[in-house]
C-alpha cells in the first residue's frame, strides 16, 4: 500500500456520511447511524463535509434527482452507498467497508477526478448524462423504478430554465403593501436531520415566508411502518408484549427528539438521544437504561435556553388542529414546540414504566397515532398554514418539532410522489 493509500485510509478510519433515506426505510437508516456509531463517525450536516453519500431505501424519481444533485457536488475522494429498505446490519457494515476501501483506491479516485474534469460544470440539460459518472458504488437492492413522477421535480429548481439551476428572484407586495423581491426556495428532500420524502416549497420575501406548499418524494415501501410494526403484528394475530410495544415506542419518540434537538444546534444531546434509542431497539434490558433515560430527559427538559428557543414556533391551535383532524402526539400537546419536546420526553418516561410488561398488547394507538392510520398526512396538510407568516428559521424547528411519519403515506398509498395522502 502506498503512502497515499495509507493517508487516505487514514483520513477515512472514521467515516464522514451523508445519508439520504427515502419513506420506508427508517429501520436501514437506523442501521445505517448505529453503524457509522460504532466506527467513530457520525451522519454530517451537508454533503461538503462527506466523503460517503449514503441512500437508504429505494427512492422514487424525484428522490433520486436530489440524490444525483448531491452526488455531483460532493467533493472527492467520493463514495456512494446504495442500501435498500431490506437491508440487513451485517449488509450495511459490508456495504460501508466496501466504501472505506474505495476511498482509499487512489487509482479509482484520481479516475472519478479526471472523468468530472472531463464532463465539465454541471448542466441541467445534461444532467441524465453523467449521473453518478464512474463513480463506484455499493448496492444492497436493484436499480429503482424511475416510472413514479409526481408533480414536484425533486425539490430542485434546475428543470425551470433559470440560469445553471438558480432560482429568480421576482417582486410582489409584501404584507404591508410594498413591493419586495420574492423567492421560490424548496427545503429537501435532501436535508440532514429531515424527515425522508418531505419537501416544502417556499415562497420567501427576505427570511418571512410568504406561501408554503408541502409535497412529497416518491419511494418503494414494501413492509411495515418500522415504529408501528409491533401494533401491526400484534393486529395481524401474532403475540406482541405491551412491553415490546413501549419499547418501540419510546426509542421512537427518542428519535424524534434526537432530531429536534439537532436542529436546534444542540448536538451533544442529540448524540445521546440516538444511543439510548438504539439501546432500546438493541432490547438492552429496562433496569439498565432507565436512570440513563431518565436523566436525560430531565436534562433536555430543563434545558432554558431550548426553552427559549422553541417558545412560540409553530403554535398549534384547537380550530387548526380539529380542521386538520390532527391526531397523535402533537394533538396531545396543543401549542408550540416546546410542548411538543416536552410530550415526547414524558411519553418516554411512561413508556419506560411499562417496559416489561408481558400482558398481550390490546392498545391501537402508535407512537405517531392511530395505528394504519394516516397522522402523517394530516400534519402535512397544516403545515402551510403553521407556516405562514414564519421565519425561514423557525420553519426546521417546525418541522422538527412535528416530525411527520411518511413511511405511514408511503406503505398505505404505495407511492409518496406529490401531495399529501396522494
Amino acid at each position: 500500500m502506498g503512502l497515499r493509500a495509507r493517508l487516505l485510509r487514514f483520513a477515512h478510519a472514521r467515516p464522514r456520511a451523508f445519508v439520504i433515506t427515502a419513506p420506508g426505510s427508517t429501520r436501514t437508516r437506523l442501521f445505517v447511524e448505529a453503524e457509522l456509531r460504532r466506527r467513530g463517525g457520525r451522519p454530517v450536516a451537508s454533503p461538503a463535509a462527506a466523503a460517503m453519500l449514503v441512500v437508504c431505501g429505494r427512492p422514487g424519481a424525484d428522490l433520486m434527482a436530489a440524490v444525483h444533485t448531491v452526488w455531483e457536488d460532493m467533493p472527492g475522494p467520493r463514495s456512494l452507498v446504495r442500501l435498500d429498505e431490506t437491508a440487513s446490519a451485517d449488509d450495511v457494515a459490508a456495504g460501508l467497508d466496501l466504501a472505506a476501501r474505495e476511498l482509499a483506491d487512489v487509482d479509482a479516485q484520481w479516475a472519478d477526478a479526471r472523468a468530472r474534469r472531463d464532463r465539465g460544470p454541471w448542466s441541467p440539460a445534461g444532467e441524465d448524462d453523467h449521473m453518478f459518472g464512474s463513480a463506484h458504488h455499493h448496492s444492497a437492492s436493484s436499480e429503482p423504478d424511475h416510472n413514479d413522477h409526481g408533480d414536484h421535480g425533486g425539490g430542485h429548481e434546475h428543470h425551470m430554465g433559470a440560469p445553471m439551476g438558480l432560482p429568480m428572484a421576482g417582486r410582489a407586495p409584501d404584507r404591508d403593501g410594498l413591493k419586495l423581491d420574492v423567492l421560490h426556495i424548496p427545503l429537501g428532500p435532501a436535508l440532514s436531520d429531515w424527515p425522508a420524502g418531505l419537501v416544502l416549497d417556499l415562497t420567501l420575501q427576505g427570511d418571512v415566508i410568504q406561501a408554503a406548499e408541502a409535497l412529497t418524494t416518491g419511494g418503494s415501501a414494501t413492509g411495515p411502518p418500522f415504529w408501528e410494526e409491533p401494533w401491526l403484528r400484534a393486529a395481524a394475530g401474532e403475540p406482541v408484549t405491551t412491553g415490546e410495544a413501549e419499547r418501540r415506542r419510546a426509542a421512537c419518540h427518542l428519535d424524534s427528539v434526537g432530531r429536534l434537538l439537532a436542529v436546534a444546534g444542540w448536538d451533544n444531546a442529540a448524540d445521546q438521544a440516538r444511543v439510548l434509542r438504539d439501546r432500546l431497539i438493541s432490547g438492552e434490558p429496562g433496569r439498565d437504561l432507565a436512570p440513563r433515560i431518565t436523566g436525560f430527559t430531565r436534562r433536555a427538559g430543563r434545558s432554558r435556553v431550548l426553552r427559549w428557543m422553541l417558545r412560540d414556533v409553530g403554535v398549534i391551535d384547537p380550530e387548526l388542529a380539529e380542521r386538520h383532524q390532527l391526531t397523535g402526539p402533537p394533538a396531545r400537546r396543543l401549542a408550540d414546540a416546546s410542548a411538543r419536546l416536552s410530550g415526547w420526553l414524558d411519553e418516554v418516561g411512561a413508556a419506560m414504566e411499562r417496559l416489561d410488561d408481558p400482558a398481550p398488547l390490546r392498545e391501537t394507538e402508535g407512537p405517531r397515532g392511530p395505528v394504519g392510520g394516516r397522522p402523517g398526512a394530516a400534519v402535512l396538510a397544516l403545515l402551510p398554514g403553521l407556516l405562514d407568516g414564519a421565519e425561514l428559521a423557525a420553519a426546521r424547528l417546525t418541522v422538527a418539532s412535528l416530525d411527520p411519519g411518511l413511511d405511514q403515506i408511503a406503505v398505505l398509498s404505495g407511492t409518496t410522489d406529490g401531495r399529501p395522502g396522494g
